[in-house]
């Protein structure tokens, strides 16, 4: 498949599309946009510079990695991941938790993760790499700030900034980078970007978002010497499983391109 017959079929399958989307699919210097800096309710998309923001506290010494941490119940919000299952108070160690707030994008672990590196340091690192539509506001689950119109926000031009930043690392270590990429490479929510990968030589590491009116992926495909980065935002929309549908194929557009 060209390049000519892959952004035809892109196109096409966001036609139809009726709510905002923001597009981002880039290989080296050829990409395409489509509303890429339109700036959308972030969702779980945002825990991408957290976590990267821990791992660069980690770095410097700010922070370990392998310090356990209390989770208490009072703590534990709703939404996606599995901490809040859990009857009673728990401890960890800060990796386990940056874990479970990619893989299976836990909300109470993300609040934790933002308490312990801070909402300034993530939206410095957020400037720093020049991803500046894309900043924290309030905690997940914080309805209340959510109702005074606090909203984590990015694009999906920024996102795809961020997974550069993951493959290719300038302010990460390579340690740091590679140990964050095999973090998103044991992603459990795979029904979108992920959706129709069915082949094991190529490696999709990507982070998901939802919210009520909105639906989100992004992830690094990779395979032989080949990496394309791909954002997909959606918001503003009624039907979440048509939506899920419509990333899906994008991600099977993007796979059948990159194994052409």
């Amino acid at each position: 498949m060209n390049q000519h017959q892959f952004e035809t079929d892109i196109h096409k399958l966001i036609s139809d599309v009726a709510s905002p989307i923001g597009l981002v699919i880039k290989e080296d210097e050829y990409s395409i946009n489509v509303h890429a800096n339109m700036t959308m309710p972030a969702a779980s998309v945002i825990k991408i510079p957290i976590i990267m923001e821990a791992f660069r506290q980690a770095e410097c010494g700010n922070l370990k990695l392998s310090e356990s941490l209390d989770i208490p119940a009072d703590t534990k919000v709703g939404g996606s991941g599995v901490l809040q299952a859990l009857s009673e108070n728990v401890s960890m160690t800060f990796l386990d938790v940056l874990t479970l707030m990619i893989i299976v994008s836990d909300n109470t672990a993300a609040n934790i993760a933002i308490k312990r590196v801070g909402i300034e340091h993530v939206n410095r690192l957020c400037r720093e790499l020049h991803c500046h539509d894309t900043e924290i506001q309030r905690l997940f689950m914080d309805m209340e700030a959510a109702e005074q119109g606090l909203e984590n926000v990015t694009t999906a031009g920024d996102m795809v900034r961020f997974l550069e930043e993951i493959a290719s690392p300038r302010l990460l270590s390579e340690e740091s980078a590679n140990r964050i990429m095999t973090i998103m490479d044991r992603q459990q929510l795979t029904s979108k970007l992920p959706g129709y990968h069915t082949k094991n030589a190529i490696m999709i590491a990507n982070k998901t978002g939802e919210l009520s009116d909105a639906e989100h992926d992004t992830g690094i495909f990779q395979y032989q010497d080949r990496t394309i980065f791909a954002a997909v935002l959606m918001d503003g929309i009624r039907d979440h499983v048509a939506a899920q549908q419509i990333i899906a194929r994008i991600g099977k557009a993007v796979i059948a391109y990159l194994s052409k």
